[in-house]
């Protein structure tokens, strides 16, 4: 009955807040980096080509990167040389600009990674490439701080950097040393409630970059599972591909000769890099005798066995670079251009699997097309910790997705929660959250996280308790959140006799 009264909100919810776009036609945003403040911009659909809005401004100028966040409302676009990140509100059919952060003093902004659970938008900044650090900026709209900056790393300074990613759990950010042969490939914690947060948390050598040569990070990832991260880089124009399990900081051997290989790419000059959600496969661009797509199959049990596959795609794509992926990881969006400011740009929308062109959009002229960026109006589906829970019988009760488990529509999600003195807990879902402290009935040093809606009793064997949810394939419900906390019966804990775990909060999604 819980579950019902549950969905029945959510629909609610969804009802109340149109989608911008339908899944399957997803509106792509372009951006180029060419000179002057006029730089071109492109909005079109994914799913028919038709162009949207297209033009250029000062808040288009010189992009570096884009993100969508809010369902598709609105277009976070970073940009170098005006040194500040500027915001697009779409409607469907036209945007309206603004600036939304700018550093103080003034400074670049390279790459932009967007934390939808905690809405947070991270930027790389720096006035040259070896003075750059992650600004936190508040991208809640309803906030008091929204577009303020909340926090800073201190530990990046000293190498150049440009080319980074922040992974969709908005747990780590991917942040390597530029020229890798003389540096390292660095993850760093963006976890706000984590001790460690905005520290340099794993530093490591990329094996076989250490020698000479011109080594070039050209694009980095981090699995959704927080498990994988990924080294795109050429030397020299030649193309490689590293791995690392991020748990054991192992290099994983994605070449059968004995010792530990790299992947190597039989094409030149890789541009960007977009892993697939369940990190089973990765699309590069690149450049090349008239440029190129290729896919990366990953096999995790047998990294030897990873292989990798030109798309036989029928057309030169020249200048080949801004891969990303559709919601649904079906379909990839590259920009090809010509010559130098001579010729039209071209988006491209191509098949993943058979790599057939799908659409082929033709826009004004422009150079360096670093960025596509597709609208999150179909969004990922996550589930992220944003309260501390408070101590008992077995330390800190804790509430985390199984693993694996996401809540995607159209399967069940999974929720585990531990250090449960009698394998009993209480779950909480709402769909809001709240802090309110529990010290008043008892539950010293406890607090409340959300907004009770439904209420489930756990029991499981040990000290653990599963909590089961089938969610339907609805449209609908893209995008909607859910907030959840367990409450552990505990009778030593304190005088309520119940402790409470973290509080987690839910976006139903892909």
């Amino acid at each position: 009955m819980a579950s019902i009264r549950l969905c029945a909100a959510a629909l609610a919810v969804a009802a109340c807040s149109p989608l911008i776009a339908q899944a399957g036609n997803e509106t792509v945003f372009v951006g180029t980096s060419t000179s002057g403040n006029i730089d071109p911009f492109l909005f079109a659909d994914s799913g028919t080509g038709l162009i949207r809005a297209q033009g250029g401004n000062t808040y288009t100028d010189n992009v570096t990167d884009a993100v969508w966040a809010d369902a598709g409302r609105n277009l976070y676009v970073g940009q170098s040389l005006q040194g500040r990140v500027s915001r697009a509100t779409w409607n469907g059919s036209t945007p309206a600009w603004s600036a939304f952060y700018s550093p103080n003093p003034v400074a670049a902004c390279y790459g932009l990674g967007f934390d939808a659970a905690r809405q947070l938008l991270y930027v790389l900044v720096g006035s040259s490439s070896n003075a750059r650090e992650l600004h936190c900026v508040d991208a809640n709209p309803t906030s008091p701080t929204y577009g303020q900056n909340l926090a800073t790393t201190t530990q990046l300074t000293g190498v150049t950097r440009e080319r980074w990613e922040l992974g969709v759990s908005g747990n780590l950010a991917a942040v390597p040393h530029g020229f890798l042969q003389a540096g390292l490939f660095e993850l760093v914690d963006t976890n706000p409630t984590s001790p460690t947060f905005l520290q340099t948390v794993l530093s490591l050598p990329v094996p076989g970059l250490t020698g000479g040569g011109l080594t070039l990070a050209s694009d980095v990832d981090v699995s959704i599972d927080d498990q994988y991260a990924y080294v795109l880089y050429h030397v020299l124009g030649v193309g490689g591909l590293a791995v690392l399990h991020i748990p054991t900081q192992t290099w994983l051997d994605l070449d059968p000769t004995p010792g530990q290989q790299n992947l190597s790419l039989p094409l030149t000059v890789p541009n960007r890099m977009a892993l697939s959600i369940d990190r089973s496969f990765s699309v590069i661009s690149g450049q090349g005798s008239g440029g190129w797509v290729a896919r990366v199959n990953y096999d995790y049990t047998n990294p030897s066995a990873t292989t990798v596959t030109q798309l036989a795609i029928g057309t030169a794509l020249p200048n080949c670079n801004a891969a990303s992926l559709s919601p649904d990881n079906s379909r990839c969006a590259v920009s090809s251009t010509t010559t130098f400011l001579a010729t039209p740009s071209y988006l491209v929308i191509l098949d993943v699997q058979t790599g057939s062109v799908l659409q082929n959009v033709t826009f004004s002229t422009g150079w360096n097309v670093y960025t596509t960026a597709w609208q999150d109006a179909s969004p990922t589906a996550t589930y992220t910790s944003y309260l501390a829970g408070c101590n008992g019988s077995l330390g800190v009760p804790t509430l985390a997705a199984a693993p694996g488990s996401r809540p995607a529509l159209g399967s069940t999600f999974q929720a585990i929660a531990g250090n449960l003195p009698f394998g009993i807990a209480v779950l909480q879902l709402g769909l809001s959250d709240t802090y309110v402290p529990l010290d008043v009935i008892g539950m010293t040093g406890c607090v409340l996280g959300v907004d009770p809606l439904a209420s489930f009793v756990l029991s499981g064997p040990g000290s653990s308790a599963t909590w089961s949810w089938a969610l339907p394939a609805t449209a609908s419900l893209f995008g909607v959140q859910f907030f959840s906390q367990a409450f552990p019966l505990d009778l030593a804990a304190n005088a309520f006799g119940f402790t409470a775990s973290n509080a987690a909060v839910g976006q139903l999604g892909f």
